[in-house]
């Protein structure tokens, strides 16, 4: 590589609109990015070295200021080739002092921390209306747009928000369907992880692979169930509702027992199985850090090879991007279905070797503002 022409990763910043990404890089000593595919919000961070404690006093940033960020890489794969990955928009949650030496972390999550449906608790009932009535009803009300990826679309007889935040009320009702559920500052974002689940791997991961720095699986039958049972009785209707689903989980018989309201016996099938396909995702589990790949974000799919028993397909729960000097990623697994059924029946046969496959390149698209990224074979 042309030495004029070196690989390098940077961060751009707008802070409250105003681009600050040279006006803060003396400064900057490192920057983090955090992607989870569900339940918890996004966020960043970035340490900046104030010996002249600037930050800590005229600089001294407010929360609720919102921060937008990207990772913008240079020659990274190919020379005279440039990627980026917009982080999305954030607000500043918390701010850190710490020395010496003197330094400032600046914390921002994608949550809006300024935005009522986190903030403000209600009390609404809601009756003969879909999942994703209620989500757009939410949405408008708090000035976001709606995302629906779900061929899921539970029916309910009646629900009530009872003194809870919009945000904690949806997403606890979202998630017993297995609808994941983020929030960026445009957007309420709403997928089946189950079917997110089947789609195509970004990308693929093979044993000894120059760009692995480390890893680590597990495979356990602590947590782990073979079937789910639910009960529950309707007062009003005066009626008992007992279903049981079973999984092809390894490990342990143990049946987990569900006490939850539920329409009818099709909702309460609906809820065991997705209780426990939940539960069962800590069957087979890995974290692998890498050489920064833009291609790995939450809720996406990654094919794992060359791991004997822990091969196969698995969703990244969270990815952690993170630029210091030089730059990384950190990915949370946890395999998918059909992968851990694969696996179970997986026998070791001496003698045989398997060649490791190429790596599966494709458009990814992602939900976040303009998060658009094409890979150099896209």
């Amino acid at each position: 590589m042309n030495p004029h022409n070196a690989r390098s990763a940077e961060v751009s910043l707008y802070y409250e609109g105003v681009n600050i990404s040279r006006d803060i890089a003396p400064y900057l000593l490192n920057f983090t990015y955090t992607d989870n595919a569900s339940d918890k919000a996004d966020d960043i961070s970035f340490t900046l070295e104030d010996r002249e404690r600037l930050w800590v006093n005229d600089w001294f940033p407010k929360k609720g200021d919102k921060v937008k960020a990207s990772i913008v890489l240079h020659n990274w794969e190919d020379e005279n080739q440039t990627q980026s990955l917009p982080c999305g928009t954030f607000e500043v949650d918390q701010i850190d002092c710490s020395g010496p030496p003197n330094q400032v972390t600046i914390k921002a999550v994608s949550t809006l921390v300024s935005k009522p449906m986190r903030q403000e608790k209600h009390t609404k009932a809601w009756e003969n209306v879909k999942l994703s009535t209620i989500a757009g009803d939410i949405a408008n009300k708090n000035n976001l747009s709606l995302f629906w990826d779900s061929s899921e679309d539970p029916l309910f007889e009646r629900r009530d928000q009872i003194e809870t935040s919009d945000l904690e009320f949806f997403s606890t009702l979202a998630r017993d369907y297995g609808i994941a559920v983020k929030v960026t500052d445009t957007q309420l974002v709403c997928y089946s992880e189950e079917e997110y689940e089947k789609h195509a791997p970004v990308g693929e991961l093979s044993f000894g692979d120059k760009k692995l720095i480390n890893w680590s699986f597990s495979s356990k039958a602590a947590g782990t169930y073979k079937a789910a049972k639910l009960q529950y009785h309707d007062p009003v209707k005066d009626e008992t509702f007992e279903v049981e689903e079973e999984d092809d989980a390894e490990g342990t018989g143990r049946t987990l027992e569900i006490n939850q309201k539920a329409d009818n016996l099709g909702d309460a099938k609906k809820i065991a199985k997705e209780k426990l396909r939940k539960a069962n995702k800590k069957e087979i589990t890995g974290s692998i850090t890498l050489m920064g790949d833009l291609r790995f974000v939450g809720s996406s799919n990654i094919k794992i090879s060359g791991f004997g028993a822990f091969d196969g397909e698995y969703v990244i729960e969270k990815a952690t991007h993170s630029v210091s000097g030089s730059y990384t990623t950190k990915l949370e697994l946890s395999m998918g279905k059909e992968s851990k059924k694969k696996a179970a029946k997986k026998k070791a046969k001496p003698g045989r070797r398997k060649s490791t496959a190429t790596t599966d390149t494709v458009k990814s698209v992602y939900f976040r503002e303009n998060q658009v990224l094409i890979p150099k074979n896209g």
